[in-house]
């Protein structure tokens, strides 16, 4: 149940939401910040409210994801296409455990994260569909040219800090805190990291499928990640940007 909950809010809520900001603001990226932020609001809520009610979204999910880990655990074309075939089922369960027990713990910046890029898509394709009526909604800013505001590394540096006092005052769910601060700060400046690759392509007078490639070269691997996110934070924090136009 919460999962097709979840899904739904994911994909519509952020529709109407983002199309009333882009006319009040003019903004398509504040409308998509305004989309997400609908979600999560809406997801605090059901967070709450099943919280209240004895059915916790964490739990519920956990019941199904070891289920899951189970079935797998017993199918042999996964466990062979895992290389656990001389692993015990025990072991082989404990190991899926671990994989959805962090899934569940990171669940909330999951959900933004996944938020953020279907209100990104889903923008792109309203923004269009509304260029021939009498009131359109503001193209998207190219990927290239988009930017963090500068006071937001600020305002991450300051979010580590306070989890960091968090952690020290033996918060009970300081742990769970790491991981999702975690996630999103590496989500926000991954996405900085693309706009640089993008921008500097394009200053080259690249394709823009070069970009892609680049992009898909960077982001199935952890390092390729931790890369295009320490870029992000060059360009944030440096102008990295500003340099390769001097260049």
């Amino acid at each position: 149940m919460y999962t097709l909950i979840i899904f739904s809010v994911l994909v519509f809520l952020p529709l109407p939401l983002m199309a009333s900001a882009a006319r009040k603001t003019k903004k398509s990226y504040r409308a998509i910040f305004e989309g997400v932020l609908g979600v999560a609001i809406a997801m605090m809520l059901m967070f709450i409210i099943a919280s209240v009610t004895g059915n916790p979204v964490g739990r519920a999910i956990a019941s199904d994801l070891q289920l899951f880990c189970e079935t797998a655990a017993n199918n042999n074309q996964i466990v062979s296409m895992l290389g656990m075939e001389k692993v015990s089922f025990g072991d082989r369960v404990n190991t899926l455990t671990k994989v959805y027990t962090y899934a569940i713990n990171a669940l909330p910046a999951t959900m933004l994260v996944w938020s953020t890029i279907i209100a990104y898509f889903e923008y792109m394709l309203i923004s269009r569909i509304s260029r021939g009526a009498k009131y359109p909604l503001p193209e998207l800013t190219k990927l290239k040219d988009f930017s963090m505001p500068r006071k937001a590394l600020w305002g991450w540096i300051l979010i580590y800090l306070m989890t960091f006092v968090v952690t020290l005052l033996g918060f009970m769910h300081s742990k769970i805190l790491q991981i999702n601060i975690q996630v999103l700060f590496q989500f926000a400046f991954q996405i900085q990291g693309l706009a640089v690759i993008f921008y500097f392509c394009d200053s080259k007078k690249w394709p823009k499928v070069v970009a892609v490639i680049l992009c898909l070269f960077f982001l199935p691997t952890a390092i390729g990640q931790m890369l295009l996110c320490m870029i992000g934070f060059l360009d944030l924090g440096f102008g990295l940007r500003k340099i390769i136009t001097r260049r």
